[in-house]
């Protein structure tokens, strides 16, 4: 028995005409807040007002930039538009980051004269060897 498989199931199904839910609401959206202004503010003005807001409004139903809504393409310019554009170390402030720059020193091999070495001398290169003083021939 073959049966069909969806295609296509992350597309929005679209409610009235080109418009999905999300878009009718923003042009609901925007329809109401430009009739406000339309009705709250005088004539010559308020079209000043309205044109911008039924742009932005047009733009985020319809644009899509880099097959990408319009939103999205917003929401990142005013999240670059705020974020600093410079980085500034300050020395010393309260990170935890350390950094050690590990340079590998050659030091000449030592080589002891003598192969009697007794036990508590062989102790002490020990003790100092464990707590990390420095060896010095004599």
């Amino acid at each position: 028995m073959r049966f069909k498989v969806p295609q296509n199931i992350d597309m929005q199904d679209r409610i009235i005409g080109p418009l999905t839910m999300v878009q009718f609401i923003y042009a609901v959206i925007g329809g109401g807040v430009c009739y406000s202004i339309y009705s709250a503010v005088p004539a010559p003005f308020s079209y000043i007002i309205i044109l911008p807001i039924a742009l932005f409004v047009i733009c985020l139903d319809f644009v899509k930039i880099n097959e990408r809504p319009f939103l999205n393409f917003f929401l990142a310019a005013i999240q670059y538009a705020s974020a600093p554009k410079q980085r500034v170390w300050h020395q010393g402030s309260g990170s935890d980051l350390r950094v050690e720059i590990y340079h590998a020193k050659v030091e000449e091999a030592q080589t002891f004269t003598s192969k009697n070495i007794s036990r508590s001398q062989i102790t002490a290169i020990a003790n100092k060897v464990d707590t990390g003083e420095k060896l010095i021939r004599n």
